[in-house]
């Protein structure tokens, strides 16, 4: 909002366009880009109830580790840097104490300096864009504590920065519309452009942002349109969606705040299940000083690394889907716990809701989920704590020019507070997957990039499991069929029971990776691995030949992959391996396994005329004719 003056001046035109503009410049409504101005008097007024006190105490004691750091250090280094910028600027928004806007204006100053990233249209656009973000936020949160002089500063950076974001994301960058770069891209400057304030009303009869909002708000639609599948799964990843939607979910809530026919249903449809995708997925598994995993699927890491993603659904989401989202939210985040260095906290103190009644996802059908576009299908035992249970099977159907691992036709198992059947990681090597390898000597190093197909699934009514069948391999195994059963029928007295049944032309090893901390208890027929929390997975090979041919040694999680590669991260530790067990066969197999808590028996699982038993109860495989077809995809 911009109020005119009616003046008289008589000195040079530049003079007066000066005048004109900082005189305009301090006349502006802020905040307007993820909350607005009339929002904060309910937001502030509730902060000293529960549970927004314990939010806003955390917050302020990762703001004061920031200032402690910042004192010591000697060296600009961006994402540290960007990380107190916003932290700094949140606790101002909330608490309009004004020694946080003058830290976060410190930070700020130090960005502006920045000419090996921030000012570089050559340099990585994934930390340009977050540094114009980050600034974006600075500035739309402590406008009314900054000096005039700091104001004109930051909104020329802003300005110029965003429109050569949008221009390139740099030299290195993937320019793929389904890529997350793209979400970052955008993401950054449709939120600018809705903070940036236009003052030189003289030379514009309209904004200059206009022209650039309009095309970002396309290219995002167009992103996000791509990116995601129609059921909601992200075509890249669930950890990848996640960073994405940290720049894509505040654009969007821009957006809501701007506009008043914005809805996320009209602006993205294909967008509003995935939080039922993530949530059903993610298990509330201690990591560190946070909580949730998901399946490492694509070329990925298993950690739900942002409770603010989650946050923002709370007020980006439809209704009907807030009850359940609260409820995952209290699952996952607690309010007297770290984080992360940017303030993430912040957006549950945005966008909790106090009057939305929280509600176990079970009773919105969040126990399972399945998408037939990648061929993806995920069946979860409960909501209830980190002993959860969520099994998942990737077809790998259809492929996006972004992050693509070569997962085709796999399986994952998260369950009792502890990863057990992984994958590998932020690499494109094989080894590191959990699936039937064609030869008995060397594994391959590279995917060959194979598709799969998703022949054939089920969601059992009762919500105690369900089956999928697919084909492919991105291994070079031949003609590969799997039929993936899970059960979570408390009759076969075990907490989960999972049966893989594999066919090929060529299939010779039988792999599942899992993390080294696992130990490995070999079995004349399998193996059983063992959790530091004492929970047990056993696994049952079906054959008359034993006692069974196998193998096992530690695999780089990750591969040769260094940036961006934490490990695996478990109960507060980093772990950099996962541990492969290879079994041999020729050809096909048959592997039963059962899940149980520490302390508790395994039931015996045999074969019995063609029929697989499990304790006394038999198990009734689902017909497999949709294995006999063709197995090749185009």
């Amino acid at each position: 909002m911009i109020y005119r003056l009616a003046i008289s001046f008589t000195g040079p035109v530049p003079v007066l366009l000066l005048l004109l503009n900082s005189i305009a410049l301090a006349q502006f409504n802020h905040p307007r880009g993820i909350v607005s101005y009339e929002q904060l008097t309910h937001i502030r007024a509730r902060l000293s109830e529960e549970p927004y006190r314990s939010m806003l105490a955390t917050l302020e004691r990762t703001g004061e580790d920031h200032l402690v750091v910042s004192r010591q250090e000697t060296e600009y280094e961006p994402y540290t840097v960007s990380d107190r910028l916003a932290t700094w600027a949140y606790l101002y928004l909330l608490t309009e104490n004004p020694k946080w806007a003058e830290h976060a204006g410190r930070a700020a100053e130090r960005i502006l300096d920045d000419t090996v990233f921030f000012t570089n249209p050559l340099a990585k656009g994934l930390t340009r864009a977050r540094l114009l973000q980050k600034l974006a936020f600075a500035y739309d949160f402590c406008y009314a504590a900054w000096p005039e002089t700091r104001r004109k500063v930051v909104n020329d950076a802003l300005f110029s920065v965003m429109y050569s974001v949008h221009s390139t994301m740099g030299y290195a960058a993937n320019y793929s519309i389904e890529s997350n770069w793209m979400g970052v891209r955008y993401g950054s400057v449709l939120l600018t452009s809705h903070v940036w304030d236009w003052s030189d009303t003289i030379r514009y009869k309209r904004s200059p942002a206009l022209p650039i909002r309009w095309d970002a708000t396309k290219r995002l639609q167009d992103h996000i349109q791509a990116n995601i599948y129609s059921s909601g799964w992200n075509a890249e990843s669930m950890s990848y969606h996640i960073y994405g939607w940290t720049f894509v979910g505040p654009a969007l809530l821009a957006l809501q705040n701007n506009l008043s026919s914005f809805s996320l249903d009209d602006f993205a449809p294909n967008a509003l299940e995935t939080l039922h995708a993530l949530m059903t997925s993610t298990v509330a598994i201690e990591l560190n000083q946070k909580k949730g995993m998901t399946p490492d699927l694509s070329d990925d890491d298993p950690m739900f690394s942002t409770g603010g993603v989650l946050a923002m659904g709370l007020s980006l989401y439809p209704p009907e889907q807030r009850p359940a989202l609260k409820w995952m939210h209290d699952y996952l985040i607690d309010p007297t716990e770290y984080d992360g260095p940017d303030g993430q906290l912040a957006y549950s103190l945005l966008y909790y809701p106090d009057s939305v009644q929280s509600e176990n996802p079970a009773e919105s059908d969040w126990l399972s989920f399945y998408g037939e576009e990648p061929g993806a299908v995920v069946w979860r035992n409960r909501f209830q704590d980190e002993n959860d249970i969520v099994a998942a099977y990737h077809a790998k159907a259809s492929r996006v020019r972004g992050h693509q691992g070569p997962d085709t036709n796999t399986i994952r198992l998260l369950g009792l507070g502890v990863p057990w059947i992984i994958g590998a990681g932020r690499t494109g090597f094989t080894a590191g997957q959990s699936n039937f390898f064609p030869d008995t000597t060397e594994t391959a190093e590279r995917d060959d990039r194979g598709l799969g197909k998703l022949l054939e699934y089920q969601i059992y009514s009762d919500d105690k499991g369900g089956y999928a069948m697919g084909s492919g391999s991105a291994m070079g195994t031949q003609d590969h069929r799997r039929l993936f059963y899970v059960s979570y029928d408390a009759s076969f007295e075990a907490s989960g029971v999972f049966v893989v049944k594999d066919t090929s032309a060529n299939g010779q090893r039988w792999r599942i990776n899992t993390p080294e901390f696992n130990q490995i208890e070999t079995q004349d027929d399998g193996f059983r691995l063992i959790a530091p929390t004492g929970a047990s997975l056993k696994v049952t090979v079906l054959t008359d030949e034993l006692p069974l041919k196998t193998d096992t040694g530690k695999l780089r999680y990750g591969g040769k992959t260094a940036q961006h590669n934490l490990g695996i991260i478990y109960q507060e530790k980093s772990y950099e391996n996962s541990r492969y067990i290879d079994v041999y066969c020729d050809q096909a197999i048959t592997v039963v396994m059962t899940l149980q808590p520490s302390g508790q028996p395994h039931p015996e699982v045999s074969e019995q005329n063609g029929k697989i038993r499990i304790g006394e109860k038999y198990l009734d495989l689902p017909n497999q004719s949709a294995l006999l077809g063709s197995s090749k995809t185009e």
